[in-house]
């Protein structure tokens, strides 16, 4: 298992990575809960999961 720490360039949501090579994952693509922007195409050859730590920042949402 990797783990790693991700930050939404638009709104600044944070987030912890957990990537499982063990499982096997699903091919899509993950985006921000907060504000839709793509943080990255997943392939299938492992599993991966987020889990927002950091809160976004309310300016950047409401500026869309």
């Amino acid at each position: 298992m990797k783990k790693s720490d991700v930050t939404c360039s638009e709104c600044g949501a944070g987030f912890r990575r957990l990537e499982l090579t063990s499982e096997r994952g699903i091919q899509e693509n993950y985006h921000c809960p907060a504000c839709g922007t793509l943080i990255e195409e997943l392939g299938a050859a492992y599993l991966v999961l987020y889990r927002l730590t950091v809160q976004p920042s309310i300016k950047a949402i409401r500026n869309q």
